[in-house]
């Protein structure tokens, strides 16, 4: 099983004011078809108790080429195109009907969920993948996003519970939400942001305080999540 798919319905919850769908859930559908593919081979969420690994992802690389409506029917589709060592590159296609909704590339690492430290991948659960030489950007991709100078403290908050996953971390989801709420009304009220770049550098946990730097550079619009003594680097997104 090279390609792993799944059809989706776009539900209220995953439109935005206009009724089209949003990067939230374009990146949900993205994750959480990652995760069912892990669990189908057993190697995934599911698998835990045996496997004692857990997937945590490093990056995000989103293009997204038309906004669905709701009720919409959507393809997504997921393959690893690299698994070496303890980490795994996994691209995404979006389709609806036959016009393309958006693509992704993401890197992830193979973590021990009782040391949390990096484990290697073995041959078997590298051979039960399949590894399908499919590269969804023609460009190379890095997976290095420099935080800028002279960003501006925009937005600040103490993380709740309710945001976090069973890492017992912030979910990946969050970080673009944060990102939204850092930047300046006009460029939320007049952007789409069809290109996101997402660096996830050191895990947010439950009662964290962390604050948000926004700065315009390059036609790029880049939030840092940092801690709240600034010291700590947690993410980075970039937006356009």
């Amino acid at each position: 099983m090279k390609i792993y798919s799944k059809e989706e319905r776009v539900k209220y919850l995953d439109v935005d004011r206009t009724n089209k769908l949003s990067n939230q859930a374009i990146i949900n559908y993205m994750q959480d078809i990652a995760v069912e593919h892990a669990n189908s081979v057993g190697n995934g969420l599911n698998n835990k108790a045996e496997t004692h690994t857990v997937w945590l992802l490093l990056n995000w690389k989103v293009k997204v080429f038309s906004r669905p409506k709701c009720e919409d029917i959507l393809k997504i589709s997921t393959w690893p195109r690299i698994i070496e060592k303890c980490y795994s590159w996994r691209d995404f296609e979006i389709y609806n009907n036959e016009e393309l909704v958006a693509i992704a590339t993401s890197k992830w690492i193979l973590v021990n969920s009782e040391t949390g430290k990096i484990t290697k991948i073995s041959p078997e659960a590298k051979e039960k993948y399949e590894i399908y030489d499919k590269s969804i950007f023609e460009e190379e991709i890095s997976d290095k996003l420099q935080e800028p100078n002279d960003s501006k403290l925009v937005y600040e908050e103490t993380v709740g519970r309710t945001k976090i996953d069973t890492n017992n971390h912030l979910n990946n989801l969050y970080y673009l939400d944060y990102a939204i709420e850092s930047l300046p009304e006009d460029v939320y009220q007049n952007n789409i942001f069809n290109n996101i770049d997402i660096m996830y550098k050191k895990e947010i946990k439950y009662k964290d305080k962390i604050k948000c730097l926004y700065k315009f550079e390059n036609n790029e619009h880049i939030v840092s999540i940092k801690s709240e003594d600034l010291k700590t680097l947690h993410a980075i997104i970039k937006l356009s």
